[in-house]
């Protein structure tokens, strides 16, 4: 654990404010709205879902795990989330989930201004030996939702998770800020995404190596096809690392001296992220790491802070690109599988940054190879997550196709060129009758 020394039993620090599950959510009254913060205090959800007296309670889980599926599942709270996770899935198709189109980068604003809380809950480290809890591998929107709850005098519950790493940040949590606290059962469970890469990952990432210079910083989005592509430039130097997830080919890259932040103008010599992915490799990197800043959604992801970067590079994935160049990286037959994440974020900072380029990387195919994933136009109900503005590459293992500068013409014949052989025919004849081509 990070700190001025860990205290030897933690739960002493909050006294009589260390409660049961049961006993923490007594806070919450019919009518109220309950944030959660980004990391779910999952045991708490779990024990509010067996509240029977509470009535038209609101409950935002950003990313929905077990405890805000008990909270749906009961029918009885109005449950609101902003990435889709297989928890949500069979909810959302029941209408117990309603989902919230949000860039990372509002989630704080639209708490403030459309969904003030009545009460805080979040998922936190043990303190330290300076009596400060860290927001551990994933502190999202978690640092504002405890600002509002300070400002605002609300009730701050705690979920305290010893498993998680305490990880450097300008921002701790004092034990004296938290109203009360339980001890967390385990681990947060259940959030895992779709898989958006197949073993086509390494011939995608040698198209994308090209297009990424020494120095540059690097934004890789969730994905085995973004995290392949960084596992190929241990030859480059000095690189620079701001991203939304670190993943494991960031670690391995700074691990090998390649990812040194000595170019970044921003936070030089340090990793910025606002989640670490979850594994235990990653967790045992970021704990107590001071090269590793973890910090809050809105610093991370701010596009003017981007932006101050040089060469920035975002690499991230997507299910289907049409031929005029629009992304959907969230949908899948048209039901909401992902979130935006952080993507148009890191697009919009790489659009007003210098010498920048927003790339998004996908197989060309689906795994059977039954079905393109460059499309004539996307699918009935598919989101478009990036607008064919914020691209200015598409990379499938078959190249990497232009969108920078192009003319609607140019773009269609380079997707199609990026297409598998054997659906370019029908695209192309698609692209005349659209009179793309």
């Amino acid at each position: 654990m990070y700190g001025a020394g860990a205290l030897m039993d933690w739960r002493t620090s909050f006294g009589n404010r260390l409660l049961s599950p049961n006993e923490a959510v007594s806070l919450i009254s019919s009518g109220m709205t309950v944030v959660c913060g980004l990391t779910e205090p999952s045991d708490l959800c779990s024990a509010l879902a067996a509240r029977d007296d509470a009535r038209d309670v609101t409950v935002v889980s950003a990313v929905l795990l077990p405890g805000g599926g008990d909270l749906a599942a009961s029918g009885r709270f109005r449950v609101i989330t902003g990435f889709a996770t297989p928890v949500s899935y069979p909810l959302l198709r029941k209408g117990l989930v309603e989902y919230i189109p949000l860039q990372f980068s509002q989630a704080h604003r639209w708490v403030e201004a459309e969904c003030p809380p009545n009460v805080v809950m979040v998922r936190l480290t043990p303190p330290d030996g300076r009596g400060l809890c860290s927001y551990g591998w994933a502190p999202g929107f978690t640092p504002d939702l405890i600002r509002i709850a300070r400002e605002r005098s609300l009730p701050l519950i705690a979920e305290i998770d010893a498993s998680m790493p305490y990880t450097v940040s300008s921002e701790q949590v004092p034990v004296e800020a938290i109203t009360c606290a339980v001890e967390a059962a385990g681990p947060p469970a259940g959030g895992d995404v779709p898989a958006l890469a197949s073993d086509k990952a390494g011939a995608i990432a040698v198209h994308v190596r090209s297009l990424i210079p020494d120095g540059a910083t690097l934004q890789v989005g969730i994905g085995s096809v973004p995290d392949a592509a960084v596992s190929l430039l241990v030859d480059k130097k000095d690189l620079g690392i701001h991203t939304e997830v670190l993943n494991e080919g960031l670690i391995e890259l700074m691990e090998a001296g390649v990812a040194t932040g000595a170019r970044k103008s921003l936070h030089p010599g340090k990793a910025v992220c606002t989640i670490c992915a979850m594994s235990d490799k990653i967790h045992a990197f970021v704990d107590g790491n001071p090269d590793v800043l973890v910090m809050s959604s809105r610093e991370a992801l701010d596009p003017q802070a981007i932006a101050r970067n040089p060469a920035v590079r975002c690499v991230n994935s997507a299910f289907q690109v049409d031929l005029l160049g629009q992304v959907n990286a969230e949908t899948i037959g048209g039901f909401q599988v992902a979130g935006v994440g952080g993507q148009l974020d890191f697009f919009r900072g790489a659009a007003i940054a210098d010498d920048a380029l927003s790339i998004v990387v996908l197989d060309s195919t689906t795994s059977d190879e039954g079905t393109s994933r460059i499309v004539p136009a996307l699918e009935r109900g598919a989101v478009v997550t990036s607008t064919r503005y914020d691209v200015d590459y598409v990379v499938t293992e078959q190249g990497a196709a232009q969108m920078l500068g192009k003319t609607t013409r140019e773009r269609a014949r380079a997707l199609v060129g990026i297409a598998h052989p054997k659906f370019r025919e029908e695209l192309e004849k698609a692209a005349r009758e659209m009179a793309l081509l």
